[in-house]
């Protein structure tokens, strides 16, 4: 087998894993949507509210998973004990600010969180007309509003540590490359008669 066709296989094997956890949540929406006489609006309703959550999740996942620079790199050891790449530190600051407040502020309000979660099940039921009108719905809803937020803290956090870091090496190497082409031009221009 050839080394693309093992690359290509490679990649696309990655995307299963976040697959495999979003799907389930997807089929249960699916599944709900078939209890309302109104499918397609509830089904749409579902499928925007766990987007929606999975995109906060997601956001939370880019944070808590932004790479740090090494400080301790060596350009002298092989590569595959230490590796280098200039991400933007502000960033990084401020990643590790976040983190800190989220993870905070949710230790000191863990107890209210239950409450929150029926909060903005109940306003969903109550804004979305007939469609949620089940006994099941406010249940159904905090369940996929947990599923939802913890699947896209996942795979945000999955595809931050799987590309970013190696994203950045791009980055540095392109920014190195650029800046050895123009040391060469320089001293090409100075040797000219």
């Amino acid at each position: 087998m050839s080394a693309k066709k093992l690359s290509a296989g490679t990649g696309f094997r990655i995307h299963l894993f976040p697959l495999a956890i979003i799907l389930p949540g997807l089929i249960a929406c699916f599944a709900y949507a078939n209890s309302s006489p109104g499918y397609w609006d509830l089904l749409g309703l579902l499928l925007i509210v766990t987007f929606a959550i999975m995109l906060s999740g997601g956001l939370l996942g880019f944070l808590f998973a932004i790479p740090k620079l090494n400080k301790h790199y060596n350009p002298h050891e092989e590569y595959d004990k230490s590796t280098k790449y200039m991400p933007n530190t502000n960033l990084e600051e401020v990643s590790d600010w976040l983190t800190k407040i989220i993870i905070g502020v949710t230790l000191t309000q863990l107890g209210k969180i239950p409450g929150y979660l029926r909060g903005m099940a109940g306003y969903i039921v109550d804004n979305s007309g007939a469609m949620l009108q089940a006994d099941s719905a406010g249940v159904f809803l905090i369940a996929l509003l947990i599923y939802a937020l913890v699947t896209g803290f996942i795979t945000g956090y999955f595809y931050t540590r799987i590309y970013l870091p190696n994203l950045f090496a791009i980055m540095e190497e392109n920014r190195r490359q650029k800046a050895e082409i123009a040391l060469w031009k320089e001293v090409a221009r100075k040797k000219e008669p």
